[in-house]
């Protein structure tokens, strides 16, 4: 009878306590103006609903939707995983020159940057090859040759967010310009492209001024041919701090081949050949590898950053485990839609376009997503690495300038998602001595409005905590 009693006050608590929180995050969104019918708001302690606006209502997650592609990647893959980068090249008798061609294979490695090259090049120069009469051929066919999902929006952007995917990809396919004021008024300012090669031709068109306060640096990239132009234009002042801007690149496959000779002729290894596009021959003996790192720190780079990119190559890497085709993104969202499945979900019941979320067709509840959180949760191999690499409060990622109070800091760790009108958060949020808080915050409406959902987001998970 004590037990029962027990029981039953515990759960008048929890009532009382759903009610009173209800109020308060009620309060709080009618202070911000916020029309409950642009609001999808999930909160759950531990399978119980403890506040709701909206929670099975379809809408569209934006980058929330890598939660999912997370979950689904870290359920396929170990968490060692790695995906290589290699070099082939027909056998010889000469020790110092290789007559024929030098072949890169893609390994479909989001994560093959600067120090992966270097990598991949110091570990050829042992073999001593000095000169590579033949070509340097670019063998990216682990993936298909759609370089831009079908499934994100339909206008391209030079802007990094909007990356083309290639098996071979180097630098998540974008270019970083840095641009410092010229050493004195009347001269072009400074602009360094990072990393730098032949694929790459600068158009500088910048001004450095005296007047104090002055910074309207802006660039573009324009496709010349088979290659990219970097346009940069504007002015800044002689005392400006350093400008950052980051664009993407058109031809990755060219890329990467540019960047590989670049790097060879820096290590003292001439190329007599052009770059070209093709496949590694069947009778290649494997020269150099280079893998990329541990499949939880990639999943990581997507999550904290909300990086489009790895998303996608992460999909296609799912696609291309299961199949000795060129992988296609297609059979890369059916292998999450069987994570889903395996999750319970019903295919009738939402809408998976593209993995990143840079569309409008996906369509996802609140409670569809906490789902996930949830499954992700009770997952003890993958809950620590998923929840690790989350944007942390006020730490890093993507809340890095969210909740600075002292109270939030790292209590918060939840992925963001945006485009124009559409605002998401998701994730945990910690407490003392007891297990964290599932939830899911949505907004679909205008785009004026949106800019005020982050505030409003914010203060209802400062009332939460």
């Amino acid at each position: 009878m004590k037990f029962i009693t027990l029981i039953t006050i515990f759960l008048n608590f929890q009532i009382s306590f759903a009610e009173g929180l209800n109020n308060k995050l009620k309060a709080i969104i009618k202070k911000h103006h916020f029309n409950e019918r642009t609001l999808g708001l999930y909160v759950e302690d531990e399978g119980r609903e403890v506040f709701s606006i909206n929670p099975n209502r379809l809408m569209i997650p934006a980058s929330l939707t890598k939660i999912i592609t997370g979950a689904a990647v870290l359920n396929q893959f170990p968490m060692n995983k790695k995906f290589e980068t290699t070099l082939w090249a027909k056998a010889g008798n000469d020790l110092e020159r290789l007559e024929g061609d030098l072949c890169l294979k893609g390994g479909g490695d989001p994560s093959f940057v600067s120090e992966r090259l270097w990598f991949l090049v110091n570990e050829f120069k042992r073999t001593k090859i000095v000169s590579i009469q033949g070509d340097l051929v670019v063998d990216a066919t682990r993936f298909d040759e759609e370089l831009f999902d079908s499934g994100r929006e339909s206008v391209r952007v030079d802007r990094a967010f909007d990356a083309p995917v290639s098996a071979a990809s180097f630098n998540w396919n974008s270019v970083n310009i840095f641009v410092r004021p010229g050493n004195k008024s009347g001269v072009a300012a400074t602009v360094f492209l990072d990393p730098e090669n032949e694929y790459l031709e600068l158009e500088n068109k910048t001004q450095t001024v005296a007047k104090s306060g002055v910074k309207s640096i802006e660039a573009s990239r324009v496709r010349v041919g088979d290659h990219d132009k970097i346009i940069v234009k504007g002015s800044m002042s002689l005392d400006a701090k350093e400008a950052v801007i980051y664009k993407s690149i058109s031809n990755p496959n060219l890329w990467m081949g540019m960047h590989l000779k670049e790097f060879l002729k820096q290590r003292g290894i001439a190329v007599k050949g052009k770059v070209k596009i093709g496949t590694c021959p069947s009778d290649a003996v494997l020269m150099a590898t280079s893998p990329s790192k541990n499949l939880n720190e990639i999943a990581s780079d997507m999550l904290k950053f909300s990086n489009n990119f790895v998303a996608e190559m992460l999909a296609k890497n799912l696609a291309a485990e299961n199949s000795l085709a060129p992988a296609k993104m297609k059979d890369g969202i059916e292998e999450i839609k069987k994570y889903l499945d395996g999750v319970g979900f019903k295919r009738k019941d939402y809408v998976l376009e593209n993995v990143s979320g840079l569309t409008r067709e996906n369509q996802f509840t609140p409670v569809q997503l906490a789902t996930v959180l949830n499954s992700i949760k009770n997952e003890f191999l993958i809950f620590p690495e998923f929840a690790s690499g989350l944007p942390i409060a006020g730490v890093d990622g993507t809340l890095k300038n969210r909740f600075k109070k002292d109270e939030q800091r790292q209590w918060v760790r939840a992925k963001t998602g945006y485009l124009d009108g559409v605002v998401g958060l998701a994730g945990y949020i910690g407490r003392k001595n007891n297990s964290p808080l599932v939830f899911v915050f949505m907004f679909n409406g205008d785009y004026q409005q949106g800019m005020a959902a982050r505030p409003l987001f914010d203060e209802l998970i400062d009332q939460i905590k």
